[in-house]
């Protein structure tokens, strides 16, 4: 138990080590339809999870009814990698690369058409792989790319794209 235990502080460790979450980027083109707009300029950035990566988007919207929903897309490539459990500062080996979709949404209500939001993706991270001789997973990073924003009410939406972002 006791070796277990120093095992998962050890992959911890090394987890924490490689997860560094990035700036809050502002989009790189906004569009609209109708009257709901955003109120100064939204953001996203990755932030860091129990073992993986999310992105993470806030801002405000005017001209929306009586609620709005804030969605957030975004292709991911996650690169994973194996780490001899013996070995200390090891590098990870046998690097793999996934393809995945990370999504989020958030209803919210409006006061006088106005709202703010704070919307989250599902979290990217090794789970599932498999590793040979009982060498520990790890994420060693996670690109998004094509992440999109879409908020929608009852009068109309706006859309922010955003510049691709790789975390760590």
């Amino acid at each position: 138990m006791r070796r277990l235990l120093v095992l998962l502080g050890i992959f911890l460790g090394v987890l924490a080590l490689t997860i560094a979450p990035a700036g809050a980027e502002s989009p790189t083109n906004i569009t609209r339809t109708g009257g709901l707009h955003f109120v100064g300029t939204p953001t996203v950035n990755a932030v860091s999870t129990n073992g993986g990566f999310a992105l993470n988007s806030t801002g405000e919207v005017a001209g929306a009814g009586t609620s709005a929903t804030a969605v957030l897309t975004s292709d991911v490539t996650v690169t994973t990698g194996c780490i001899n459990r013996g070995s200390k500062d090891q590098q990870p080996s046998g690097l793999q690369r996934t393809s995945t979709t990370a999504t989020g949404s958030q209803t919210f209500q409006t006061r006088s058409g106005r709202g703010s939001f704070n919307v989250t993706t599902n979290t990217v991270s090794a789970a599932g792989r498999t590793c040979p001789d009982q060498m520990v997973p790890v994420l060693v990073s996670a690109t998004f790319s094509n992440i999109t924003l879409t908020v929608t009410s009852q009068t109309g939406s706006t859309t922010a794209t955003f510049a691709d972002i790789t975390v760590p």
